[in-house]
């Protein structure tokens, strides 16, 4: 029997959050992006499992780094970070990813530090503002993104 959602995203936070402690000590994730193929479904089952209505989840700019259409709930996920449900736009990473491992975590992002700019991709717009991949890891994922500023509430 698989495990629910739930389970799978706190499973895959602690696992992703373990790995980026070794590139980047100190760091947290502020956000976690759910890979599906289907925003308005994948909205409905994980509002179901986190207790919240799928309108929680709200559309936000699209990663281009990623190839992907955003949906995002603040502060919903233990500990407080940011769900992003992400449906590809592009045949880009994010399909990529879908392709390999299918639906589930598939990035994290970090608030970004002056200090971290080699090893980065060209800054691209994202659902919490301009965003650079890290460099080196997986084509297909878990894909790490750092954020140059805090991300607002307010979304376009």
């Amino acid at each position: 029997m698989p495990k629910p959602a739930l389970e799978r995203m706190r499973d895959a936070l602690a696992m992703v959050a373990a790995e980026v402690s070794r590139t980047r000590p100190g760091s947290a994730p502020f956000a976690v992006g759910w890979a599906t193929v289907e925003l308005d479904r994948a909205a409905s089952e994980l509002a179901s499992e986190l207790g919240l209505l799928p309108s929680a989840f709200v559309p936000a700019d699209e990663s281009e780094t990623l190839g992907a259409s955003c949906r995002v709930a603040d502060a919903v996920l233990p500990g407080g970070p940011a769900l992003a449900i992400l449906e590809p736009s592009t045949e880009g990473r994010l399909a990529a990813t879908l392709a390999r491992l299918g639906e589930g975590p598939a990035a994290v992002w970090f608030h970004a530090d002056e200090e971290i700019v080699a090893g980065t991709s060209a800054t691209r717009p994202g659902p919490f503002g301009p965003e650079r991949l890290l460099l080196g890891g997986p084509v297909h994922g878990p894909h790490r993104l750092l954020v140059a500023t805090e991300p607002g509430t307010i979304r376009a």
